[in-house]
């Protein structure tokens, strides 16, 4: 090893390891506690910038307002507003307008005519979300944003400007037959948007108060003592899905049983022969 801390073996060197120094707590540079800011402010230290310039925009299709911003303020304008999506927008919308007003739809319309259809549409009540401008159908499952576009305005003239699509997840439930795991068919949602607002009816205050006497007077009574086994000691309004459950007869027969029957309809079916013979030789011969 020589001066340099360095291991010299035939051909090849390798350094030595070095010692680690390390200060000890004594000889840290003394400072004044004064001079410490702990909490430093959270602001003021970034650099403030002026404003974009599609900043106060505020038209409909802007893109073209902002552009012309750029061009008289001798910057570059950026890639997003280079295109010419406002042209497009613009010839569109007042497309849409006229149609509007002539009482057209303002969509194209399917090829394909259909006199009877058998989709089976159905107006849900409106959820806590929902507008007053929004309405909400469960459709068939092969229905798409067009067939409910086209189907209501051809059946009921209802202009859906958007179309939304839900599909629920799948679930899996048992029979309660033989206990066998099945999956269930999914339900398919569909939310549109209107032109004018639809407020759900409300539901009379007789039909109320007669659903309820149903549920809890005469009705659920006869229910009730139609019931048969177990059903019987059931307490009423506690299961409600099994006491309209209809009754069945009982198809189960013992072996020993089904043994008996059979001999006895062999007899019944011998001796029934054996008469319609003694009517046969009676006939033939007159007697």
């Amino acid at each position: 090893m020589n001066s340099l801390g360095v291991f010299r073996r035939g051909p090849f060197a390798t350094f030595a390891r070095l010692a680690h120094h390390k200060v000890s707590s004594s000889q840290y540079p003394k400072v004044n506690v004064n001079d410490v800011v702990l909490d430093k402010p959270r602001f003021g230290f970034r650099k403030e910038r002026a404003p974009l310039l599609s900043a106060d925009v505020k038209e409909i299709f802007s893109q073209e307002a902002i552009k012309q911003k750029y061009i008289d303020a001798g910057k570059p304008v950026p890639i997003k507003y280079r295109v010419d999506g406002d042209k497009i927008a613009r010839r569109n919308f007042d497309s849409y307008q006229d149609l509007v007003a002539q009482g057209l739809p303002h969509f194209r319309v399917g090829e394909k005519e259909v006199y009877l259809p058998k989709a089976t549409i159905t107006l849900l009540r409106p959820k806590a979300k929902y507008t007053p401008y929004q309405a909400s159908f469960i459709v068939p499952r092969n229905f798409n944003k067009m067939d409910l576009r086209d189907y209501l305005w051809h059946v009921y003239g209802l202009r859906a400007l958007n179309v939304t699509v839900q599909l629920s997840p799948a679930t899996y439930a048992r029979r309660t037959e033989d206990n066998h795991r099945y999956r269930r068919s999914q339900v398919k949602y569909m939310t549109i948007d209107m032109e004018e607002p639809f407020v759900w009816p409300e539901i009379p205050e007789e039909s109320v108060l007669k659903s309820i006497k149903e549920r809890e007077g005469d009705t659920r009574l006869q229910i009730f003592n139609l019931a048969v086994g177990a059903d019987k000691e059931k307490p009423t309004g506690a299961y409600d899905g099994l006491m309209d459950k209809p009754r069945l007869p009982d198809i189960f027969v013992s072996k020993a049983n089904k043994k008996l029957m059979k001999l006895k309809s062999s007899r019944t079916i011998a001796k029934e022969d054996k008469q319609r013979e003694r009517d046969e030789i009676a006939k033939y011969l007159n007697l």
